[in-house]
């Protein structure tokens, strides 16, 4: 019954000439621009950027939480995206906030070139290296953190509000795991649910 619901919503939807359109161009500009990645990503890390002494990542012991920062990540997104499949408008805006945090990523990483963190340990996700990043090693992807804007934005999408607190959690855990492995400078973490905001603020002015 329930698959028989989402067909059914997404149909209705479907046939809105307005919404359609904005689905299509959206999708259409994600795939170029998720497609066009691994060869900024490359040009960032082929610069020279700006060695900075962050004194609150040297109050905090590195330490690798790779596996469970991904878990936590794609776990939350995968609820996200279930509980968003009822609410195509809901859906389609949260994908075009998400567009916006990439577009804000890559003006921030064009402006902000910076080296990584003292005794950085590399994120290992397969997912995003394999698809992204191409045979490239990236560690300069620094200003600001893509991890931390994304869960933060699972976080003000989620329409069921009972998870709010469970999207919190996430955010907040994954913003300390990424410091403890000094991914990021803790500027990088605090600025991203910044720019998640005005992602997700801009993204429902959307027509």
């Amino acid at each position: 019954m329930e698959n028989i619901g989402l067909k059914h919503i997404w149909r209705k939807k479907w046939t809105e000439k307005s919404f359609r359109n904005q689905f299509l161009l959206t999708f259409g500009l994600l795939s170029i621009l998720l497609f066009s990645l691994s060869y900024f990503f490359a040009f960032v890390e082929a610069r020279v950027g700006q060695k900075v002494n962050d004194v609150v990542l040297n109050l905090i012991p590195p330490f690798d939480l790779s596996v469970v920062t991904f878990l936590l990540i794609y776990f939350a997104a995968v609820l996200c995206i279930i509980t968003l499949l009822s609410k195509p408008e809901l859906f389609l805006k949260a994908i075009q906030a998400y567009f916006l945090i990439l577009i804000f990523r890559i003006i921030t990483l064009t402006i902000f070139p910076l080296e990584p963190p003292e005794g950085i340990i590399l994120l290992k996700d397969p997912f995003i290296e394999h698809f992204f990043y191409g045979q490239v090693r990236i560690t300069k992807d620094l200003f600001f953190s893509g991890h931390v804007a994304t869960v933060c934005l699972l976080y003000l999408v989620n329409p069921v509000k009972k998870l709010n607190w469970f999207y919190l959690s996430v955010f907040i855990l994954v913003a300390v795991f990424i410091m403890v492995q000094r991914v990021h400078y803790s500027f990088d973490v605090l600025a991203a649910p910044v720019f998640a905001w005005i992602s997700w603020r801009l993204a429902q002015r959307i027509r």
